[in-house]
């Protein structure tokens, strides 16, 4: 019962520490207010008034008067006030010769050391030195107009002391609490960060799965349209409309696999690791877009295997958001996509008719594909360029490229250099 109730006196220290802004622990405060009833009892002592009724034992219920009141009612007291009480001890006790036989030296200029400190320590710099000041002078009056002070010259000392003492433990609580408000600043940019990359993965794998998933249901819509025209066979247009709604289907559920695995990821922490896509994964990209139904041209120069797996993932992105944002405003224009890779440096380009439709941004600024586009390309260190391009709408990523370098232009071969697997020498996916 008795721990209970002193881990609740800590608390309650400590509560009123941190309502002031003041992150001591417990035993700090403690240590100045028993250091101050010390000094007391010890100079109380030295002038025969400790076991004996005299006027000299109010300075204990005095000195801890400013302690009562802010821990037992949480009225914290200004600095002047809460000092007050002890200096006027320290002055009453001065005025009385102590009996230095019992002790070399007296104990009441060594309360007004602990009272600097404290108030230095937790109210600053300039209330300990108007502290201070005062305890000086009390200190004169009592050797010049009172009995005498032996070793003033040490207790003067004691002095600076407990203001140095307070001025280093005010230090490092100011440069603790910083160091916490510069922690709690860093975790709010890492988790923002955080949210905004998965924000964007998965805005990308639902445009992205949407995207096919529309052109498939398309395809399906339109052959069940020719049957109706009697353009087909009714029996080759539901085999061609089964095609296009099982693959929707597969797109969707692979779509969804994947969102599942990005949620657990950020609720459960990391778990099994899953490859991510990468720059070689762009053709694959290429054909799974072409064979939904939109016409893509893909175009590969370069190992790609001298990107980082950043540096893939963030190009496969951006041409998998590009392409998206092809299917959903121009579905029926042809895209061609063009990957160079050379030392140092690589280059994504996306472009796509416009169809006599000009593409336009939102009123409120970029939406969110372009703003993910361009957040990846800050990323990895690349400039992205993306709007009208004559009739056409362009999404230019370089990284690392210097002026004055080769620029490879979409459409264009250079013999001898390796090709994607399943991409034709006329750029045209297989």
């Amino acid at each position: 019962m008795s721990w209970t109730i002193l881990r609740r006196f800590h608390a309650r220290i400590e509560e009123q520490c941190a309502a002031r802004g003041i992150l001591y622990p417990w035993w700090v405060p403690m240590i100045g207010f028993g250091g101050q009833l010390t000094c007391v009892g010890m100079a109380l002592y030295l002038r025969d008034a400790l076991w004996t009724p005299d006027p000299l034992l109010l300075a204990l219920p005095l000195v801890l008067l400013a302690p009562v009141v802010q821990l037992g009612f949480g009225k914290w007291l200004p600095w002047w006030l809460d000092s007050l009480p002890a200096l006027a001890v320290a002055g009453w006790l001065l005025s009385v010769a102590p009996d230095l036989d019992r002790a070399p030296i007296d104990a009441a200029p060594g309360l007004l050391a602990f009272v600097v400190a404290d108030v230095t320590a937790r109210d600053g710099v300039r209330p300990g030195i108007a502290v201070g000041g005062i305890s000086y002078g009390i200190l004169g009056v009592g050797a010049v107009l009172g009995p005498g002070i032996v070793g003033f010259s040490v207790h003067a000392i004691l002095l600076e002391v407990g203001f140095v003492v307070g001025a280093m433990l005010l230090w490092q609580m100011r440069a603790l609490l910083a160091e916490r408000q510069r922690r709690e600043a860093t975790w709010q940019q890492a988790t923002t960060a955080e949210r905004e990359r998965i924000a964007r993965e998965i805005h990308d794998l639902v445009a992205h799965s949407l995207s096919v998933t529309l052109l498939h249901i398309t395809g399906a819509r339109h052959a069940l349209r020719d049957v109706v025209t009697g353009a087909v066979p009714a029996d080759d247009a539901v085999e061609e409309a089964d095609s296009a709604l099982a693959d929707a289907e597969q797109v969707g559920r692979r779509a969804m696999t994947d969102i599942r695995r990005t949620i657990s990821t950020m609720a459960e922490g990391a778990g099994s690791r899953q490859a991510l896509p990468g720059a070689a994964d762009i053709a694959a990209l290429v054909r799974e877009v072409d064979q939904a139904g939109l016409h893509v041209e893909y175009d590969e120069r370069g190992d790609l295997a001298q990107l980082a797996d950043a540096t893939g993932l963030g190009l496969y992105r951006i041409a998998q958001e590009s392409l998206a944002n092809v299917a959903k405003h121009a579905p029926g224009s042809t895209a061609r996509v063009a990957l160079s890779v050379s030392r140092g440096s690589a280059r994504l380009v996306v472009r796509n008719e416009l169809n006599g439709t000009p593409r336009t941004r939102r009123a409120d600024g970029q939406g969110s594909g372009l703003a993910g586009m361009h957040a990846r390309a800050a990323q990895l260190g690349a400039s992205l360029t993306a709007g009208q391009d004559g009739d056409e709408w362009l999404v230019d990523v370089r990284l690392g490229q210097r002026s004055g370098g080769v620029e490879l232009p979409c459409g264009h071969t250079i013999p001898g250099l390796g090709r994607a697997p399943g991409v034709t020498p006329s750029g045209a996916v297989s």
